[in-house]
């Protein structure tokens, strides 16, 4: 019984870990795009 409510309070299930992912994405492409835009400055 512990088990289980732990891993139900786990923030790596479900919606939360879509939304985590989708944060990891947003800042992958940010800090791609600023570091193509610093390298086309110099």
């Amino acid at each position: 019984m512990v088990s289980n409510d732990v891993s139900d309070k786990t923030p790596s299930s479900g919606p939360a870990l879509l939304l985590v992912a989708r944060l990891h994405v947003d800042l992958c492409r940010l800090a791609s795009a600023i570091c193509t835009a610093r390298a086309a400055a110099l």
